[in-house]
């Protein structure tokens, strides 16, 4: 059997000492070191596994922590969205029963989000994926009730101008302050006594008195008619207004004029026995009595 001799040399006795091994027991005792590297590797290799898993479940839990706290606030946000949709909701409503539009059917308001894929639900899945799955689906249905919402808005807002177009060419104030001297209907006629259809009503006052027009409208006519004088025929699209027996014209054909706006002064051109202005709307060409358009006391000064 071989043997091995080793010398072992102290760094400051320099007395030398020598140690001797057979093959056997070299062998063994340098399958020990072997052994021993490999048992602290091995330890050292769990050390970083489960250091490692403990770091990685700890950054899971931090990130699940985050989102959690993120899905929450985008729950919120998803109520308040819902609150808001709820209000403009009930303001459009309003707007059209004042536009006079019918009212849509509960079934309109009802933004629910379908499809097998959103009926069907995982048992394992985790919980929290069920919560972002549960608020994206909200989402989902409040963006098609925004849009539903904007379609009936804008339905609205075009009735609404539309209504305000009419109103504004719709004869609605006194063309003059004064008082009513002759109605609208069948009377003597007062230069040949017979009886004869006064088509508009006679309202009284001083010579000069600002004469304004009625509604919206464009001069279709400003000059002298006979029989009526200094006359303006206004067309307001939807009505006809007629101003006869004036003092002074203050507009001119093809003029476009507001509701309010001064066009003449009351005279007495024409036949007439006295100072008055001569007030006719007619709609569709026909005459039509002027009170039915006269807002009790609405005079733009």
């Amino acid at each position: 059997m071989k043997k091995y001799s080793f010398q072992i040399i102290p760094p400051h006795t320099g007395k030398i000492k020598q140690l001797r091994l057979d093959s056997k027991k070299l062998r063994v005792i340098l399958v020990c070191i072997a052994l021993l590297i490999l048992i602290n590797f091995v330890a050292l290799g769990f050390n970083i596994f489960f250091t490692s898993r403990a770091i990685n479940r700890a950054s899971v839990t931090n990130e699940n922590q985050e989102l959690r706290t993120q899905l929450a606030l985008s729950e919120l946000r998803a109520d308040s969205l819902s609150l808001m949709l709820n209000n403009l909701s009930d303001l459009n409503r309003q707007l059209r029963h004042i536009a006079d539009l019918p009212p849509v059917a509960e079934t309109e308001y009802s933004y629910g989000i379908g499809g097998p894929e959103l009926d069907y639900h995982d048992p394992s899945e985790p919980a929290i994926f069920r919560k972002s799955r549960a608020i994206n689906e909200k989402l989902d249905s409040l963006i098609l009730a925004a849009k539903t919402e904007n379609e009936y808005l804008a339905e609205t807002r075009e009735k609404i101008e539309e209504n305000k177009d009419i109103l504004g060419h719709t004869p609605s104030i006194w063309p003059m302050h004064g008082y009513i001297s002759s109605g609208f209907g069948k009377r003597l006629d007062p230069f040949t006594g017979i009886w004869k259809m006064h088509e508009g009503i006679d309202i009284c006052a001083a010579k000069g008195t600002p004469v304004r027009a009625t509604a919206d409208g464009r001069v279709r006519f400003a000059g002298w008619y006979h029989g009526y004088g200094k006359t303006i025929k206004l067309n307001h699209t939807y009505y006809n207004t007629r101003y006869a027996h004036l003092d002074e014209i203050k507009v001119r054909p093809g003029q476009k004029v507001k509701r309010g706006d001064i066009i003449g002064t009351c005279g007495r051109s024409g036949y007439t026995t006295g100072v008055h202005l001569h007030y006719e709307v007619r709609v569709s060409g026909k005459p039509v009595d002027p009170k039915k358009y006269l807002y009790p006391d609405v005079v733009v000064d």
